[in-house]
């Protein structure tokens, strides 16, 4: 009897041990910890909202953001990036309405209560934490975007485990190719290539002013940036359509794909669904585009296994 519960206390105690150990393994090496058990992707949308400073009552900005907030939140984004969100008033509408489904609002980018320019209209709408790594200003900016400091905005997140950087933009519109080619050249110099980390994708977005098929600065931009396009799934393949969109409708007008979410470094992404988001609603009894883009919606699965496989490497 006594031997019993000598083994018996040698044996709790033993099995003590291992959870203590255990429990110090977890804390100090997160690969150990378990995969989430509900693998969710991330799920990302980029849009151009086409609210432009002064222009507040031409365009109705109000009322469409009104719009927006109200049926924008039932597509359970994650991320939003919006794109000429300039106007502060329909940001006010957008904020109050959609506080409580998106608590962390970065931007607008570059902005300045003592400028007589604006701000670069970037604005991020999240449901998750982000770090701003850095924001720039691009240097030459040519015509009535002049008049806005337009730039890029890189941040870093965490979506169930897996660290991601996520970068919205604005490029130059109506200009020399050059142009644009040039600030393609500063955000790869002044931030993802500045920011990079072998385990974490950078996804890029925003509205890139170059068409899909204009094949010699499309192809020079995804050299530029370092950076990888997929396909869009649906019948839909242009976020530009001077055709249907009655806000961008014009004579002999013509589709065009000039808004993108890419991926740098996508090692740790197992693979990215994408297409084009179309918001309708009635404004003045008429059924109407919310703006005169369409948006960019990415679902993105990552690939949690090559994340253990990077953890592992970088703590041996």
């Amino acid at each position: 009897m006594k031997l019993n519960m000598i083994t018996r206390l040698l044996l709790i105690l033993f099995f003590m041990a291992i959870e203590i150990n255990q429990a110090n393994t977890s804390e100090s090496n997160p690969v150990s910890s378990p995969l989430p058990s509900k693998e969710r992707e991330l799920k990302i949308l980029t849009w151009n909202i086409y609210m432009l400073p002064f222009c507040s009552e031409i365009h109705q900005n109000c009322t469409r953001a009104s719009a927006i907030s109200q049926k924008i939140a039932g597509y359970n984004y994650d991320i939003i990036v919006f794109e000429e969100a300039f106007d502060y008033r329909a940001r006010k509408i957008l904020r109050y309405n959609l506080k409580g489904e998106y608590p962390f609002m970065y931007g607008p980018a570059n902005d300045s209560k003592f400028s007589f320019k604006t701000n670069s209209g970037i604005w991020i709408l999240s449901k998750i934490p982000l770090q701003q790594l850095e924001q720039i200003q691009f240097k030459n900016r040519f015509g009535i975007d002049a008049f806005a400091r337009k730039g890029a905005v890189l941040f870093q997140g965490e979506w169930q485990g897996q660290p991601f950087q996520l970068l919205g933009t604005h490029l130059q519109a109506n200009s020399p190719d050059s142009v644009r080619s040039g600030q393609c050249h500063e955000i790869a110099d002044k931030l993802l290539k500045k920011y990079a980390r072998p385990e974490v994708p950078q996804i890029v977005c925003g509205d890139f002013n170059i068409e899909f098929d204009d094949k010699v600065n499309y192809s020079n931009m995804l050299s530029l940036l370092d950076v990888e396009n997929g396909n869009l799934a649906g019948e839909i393949q242009s976020s530009f359509d001077e055709i249907d969109n009655n806000l961008a409708q014009k004579e002999n007008g013509k589709k065009s794909l000039i808004d993108y979410i890419l991926v740098r470094n996508a090692k740790t992404i197992r693979n990215i669904e994408r297409k084009v988001f179309i918001l309708k609603d009635r404004i003045k009894d008429n059924l109407s585009d919310l703006s005169d883009h369409y948006g960019i919606e990415a679902n993105v699965h990552f690939d949690y296994s090559t994340l253990l496989a990077f953890h592992s490497l970088i703590n041996r």
